[in-house]
C-alpha cells in the first residue's frame, strides 16, 4: 500500500505521462501501481478482442479467484473467447482456452462446464439452443461489455478506482523539487519500501518522454508488482518452458517441411469416414459419408517398381467405368449411421456397411456379388476371419458378434457379453484369439477357435461428450502379435493381449478428442488424429510425441470459415514411414518425411537440420 503523499505523487506521473502521450507507459503503470483503472481503456481492448492485454491489464487490480465479482467477470471474458474461437473454428485454439482458462471455474459449476465441452462437436455454435441469437464477436463483446460494466462498478477492489483525480500539477512540481533538494542536500536515507521509486522520480519532471527512452517505466521507478516480481523477472522462467516445450515436439507448421500429396478426389465433397491401405500397399480405399468407395491405385513407376503408394507420384482413382462399389442405404438410420469395412488378405473381396444391408464386393470388377444382414440391428464392426475368407465377423449395435458364413448364408455362432455397441474387431494370429471392444468401453478376448469368451476388462475412462463416432473404440494388433493399440475418445495406450494389462499409454497435458490411432508397420511408432486437426507421432516404446502436424498444413481451403478436421488415419502395410489421412471435407492426404532424413523418428541433431530445412523452403 502506499501512503497519501505517495499516491498523489504517482497520479501525477500519471498525468506526465498522458499529456506526454505515452499511453503503452500510462497503462502499464496503471497496472503495475494498482491505483487507477482506466474504464475507457479496458472497455477499448475488450470491443477490439485483443484479450491477452484485457486479462493483463485486469490483474493488476483483481485475480480471478479474489472473490465472486472477480470470478464473474473473468468467467464472461474467458467465455466470449471461447465462443469465438468455435465460431472462427479455431478447434485447437478453443481446446486451448477450455482446458487452460475455463477450467478453473468447473469446480463451481460442472454442468456448466460440460456444457462449454459438449460445444466442441457443433459445427456451428448457433445450433446450440441457448446460442441460437448469437450474432458476430463485435456484437457479441459489447453485449459482454455492458454485463461486467456494472460488475466493475460494483466491485469492492475497484471502489475508489474508477476515477482520476483532481491535481494541480504545477503546485505539486514545485513541492516535489523542493522536496527532492532537501534530499539531496542532507543526504536523507530513502524508504526502503519506496527508495528507489523516489530517487528515479526526478528523472520524469524535466523530461517524462527522455527517461522512456532510458528503459521501461517500471524499471526505472522500481515499483513492484502483487506478485513481488516485475515483468523482467519472470520472462526467463518463461523463456525456459517454452524452449523445452517447443525442443520436445517438432512442428510442422507448413507444406514445404514434409512430402505430403493429395489424392485425386471427386466434385462432390463428401466425408471420409473409413479409409485403409490395400494389403499389397499399392492402394488406399475410403468409404464416404454418402456410401460410396473410392480406391486408388499405384501403378509401377522409375520412383518405386514395387507399384507400392507413395506420396511422390499421383495415383489413378479406380471404378468400373463410372461406377464406384457403393453400399446400400436404403434401411439406414441416417441419424445414427455406423460405416466400416474389411479388406481380405490377398486385396480380392471388400466386405462393407453404411449403416444399412452388408455388402460384399468383387474389389477387381467392383461388382456387389451378395447382400445380407439388414438392420436392425446395425452393423457397427467387420472382419475377416484369418483361417477361412468365407467367414466374417460382425459387429453390431445390439451388443452381439455373430460369426457369419457366406457360403451357408447364416451365422455359425454367436457371441455374446459386451454391454454396447461392439466398435472394434482384432484377430492375433499367434495367439490365436479374438479381441473385441465396445463403447463403454469393454474389452474381451475370445478364443478364436472355440469362441470361447477367456477374459475380459471393463475400463473407466473419462472424457468429453462427442458425437458418437468419436466415442468408438479402435483396436489394432501390434506386429508382434502379442499387444495391441486401444483407443478410446481420449485414451490412447497399448494392452498386453494375455492379461489385458496396460503396458503403455500416453499422458496428454490436456484433454483432446482422437479421432483415430494406428500403428507404423513395424510397430515402432504410432500415428494419431484429433479431433482438434492436429496429427501426431509418437515413438511406441514411450509415446513421446515426436511430430505434430499443425492444420495449416492441409487445411488449404479458399473458404477459412469451413470446419476441416481429420476423421481417420491408415498407415502403409510395408513403408513404416508413410500414412494417409481422410478429412471432413472429402480429401485425403499422404504424408511422408521431408528428405534428406527420409524417417520420422530421428535424432534432435536431425531434427534441428531438418527444421533449418523446412524453413528455408
Amino acid at each position: 500500500m502506499y501512503n497519501f503523499n505517495e499516491e498523489v505523487l504517482l497520479f501525477f506521473l500519471l498525468h506526465c505521462f498522458t499529456e506526454e502521450g505515452l499511453k503503452e507507459t500510462v497503462h502499464t503503470f496503471e497496472r503495475e501501481s494498482g491505483l487507477y483503472f482506466d474504464f475507457k481503456y479496458f472497455e477499448e481492448v475488450v470491443l477490439t478482442g485483443r484479450w491477452d492485454e484485457v486479462e493483463k491489464y485486469l490483474s493488476g487490480f483483481t485475480k480471478v479467484e479474489d472473490n465472486n465479482h472477480s470470478i464473474k467477470i473473468y468467467f464472461e471474458l474467458r467465455k466470449q473467447r471461447y465462443f469465438e474461437a468455435l465460431d472462427s473454428n479455431d478447434q485447437s485454439k478453443a481446446i486451448e482456452i477450455l482446458t487452460k482458462d475455463l477450467k478453473v471455474f468447473r469446480s463451481r459449476n460442472e454442468e456448466v462446464f460440460k456444457e462449454l465441452t459438449q460445444l466442441l462437436t457443433y459445427n456451428n455454435i448457433r445450433e446450440h439452443e441457448l446460442l441460437s441469437t448469437y450474432q458476430d464477436a463485435i456484437s457479441s463483446r459489447k453485449i459482454v461489455m455492458n454485463e461486467i460494466k456494472e460488475i466493475i462498478e460494483q466491485h469492492p477492489m475497484l471502489k475508489g478506482k474508477l476515477k482520476f483525480p483532481d491535481i494541480d500539477c504545477q503546485r505539486l512540481k514545485h513541492l516535489l523539487n523542493a522536496s527532492l533538494n532537501w534530499q539531496h542536500q542532507n543526504n536523507a536515507p530513502a524508504s526502503p519500501e519506496h527508495g528507489l521509486f523516489m530517487n528515479h522520480v526526478n528523472h520524469f519532471i524535466p523530461s517524462t518522454a527522455a527517461a522512456i527512452n532510458q528503459g521501461t517505466a517500471l524499471n526505472n521507478l522500481g515499483v513492484p508488482s502483487e506478485s513481488g516480481k516485475n515483468l523482467e523477472d519472470l520472462q526467463p522462467d518463461l523463456i525456459e518452458k517454452s524452449h523445452k516445450i517447443s525442443e520436445s515436439v517438432f512442428q510442422i507448421c507448413t507444406p514445404s517441411q514434409c512430402h505430403m500429396l493429395l489424392l485425386p478426389k471427386q466434385p462432390e465433397e463428401n466425408k471420409i469416414v473409413r479409409l485403409a491401405y490395400t494389403n499389397s500397399g499399392n492402394g488406399i480405399l475410403a468409404l464416404t459419408s454418402n456410401g460410396n468407395h473410392l480406391l486408388w491405385l499405384w501403378t509401377h513407376t522409375s520412383i518405386d517398381m514395387g507399384a507400392k503408394a507413395t506420396a511422390q507420384v499421383h495415383p489413378q482413382l479406380a471404378k468400373n467405368g463410372l461406377e464406384f462399389m457403393s453400399n446400400d442405404l436404403t434401411n439406414a438410420n441416417r441419424e445414427d449411421l455406423v460405416s466400416c469395412f474389411a479388406i481380405s488378405k490377398a486385396d480380392s473381396y471388400l466386405l462393407s456397411t453404411s449403416g444399412g444391408l452388408v455388402s460384399l464386393f468383387n474389389m477387381v470388377s467392383f461388382k456387389t456379388l451378395v447382400t445380407f444382414m439388414p438392420p436392425p440391428p446395425m452393423v457397427t464392426s467387420l472382419a475377416f476371419y484369418p483361417k477361412d475368407n468365407n467367414t466374417f465377423l460382425i459387429g453390431l449395435d445390439d451388443s452381439s458378434i455373430r460369426v457369419y458364413n457366406i457360403h451357408k448364408h447364416d451365422e455359425v455362432q454367436k457371441l455374446e457379453g459386451h454391454s454396447k455397441r461392439v466398435s472394434a474387431l482384432a484377430f492375433s494370429n499367434t495367439l490365436n484369439i479374438l479381441v473385441s471392444a465396445d463403447a463403454s468401453p469393454q474389452i474381451i478376448v475370445w478364443d478364436s477357435s472355440s469362441w470361447e469368451k477367456l477374459r475380459e476388462r471393463n475400463l473407466q475412462i473419462d472424457g468429453p461428450n462427442v458425437p458418437q463416432m468419436f466415442s468408438e473404440t479402435h483396436i489394432q494388433f501390434h506386429p508382434d502379435q502379442q499387444n495391441f493399440l486401444f483407443v478410446h475418445k481420449i485414451h490412447l495406450a497399448i494392452y498386453e493381449a494375455t492379461e489385458l494389462k496396460c503396458v503403455n499409454q500416453w499422458d496428454s497435458n490436456f484433454p483432446t478428442v482422437i479421432c483415430q490411432a494406428t500403428f507404423s508397420s513395424n510397430g515402432q511408432m504410432v500415428y494419431a488424429c484429433f479431433l482438434d486437426g492436429n496429427l501426431a507421432i509418437f515413438d511406441a516404446s514411450n509415446f513421446q510425441m515426436h511430430y505434430n502436424i499443425q492444420p495449416s498444413v492441409y487445411h488449404l481451403s479458399s473458404i477459412p470459415s469451413v470446419k476441416i478436421y481429420p476423421t481417420v488415419l491408415a498407415a502403409h502395410p510395408q513403408k513404416p514411414n508413410q500414412f494417409a489421412v481422410g478429412l471432413t471435407d472429402g480429401c485425403v492426404y499422404v504424408f511422408e518425411p521431408k528428405e534428406p532424413c527420409g524417417n520420422w523418428i530421428m535424432s534432435q541433431v536431425d531434427k534441428e537440420k531438418a527444421n533449418s530445412i523446412g524453413s528455408q523452403g
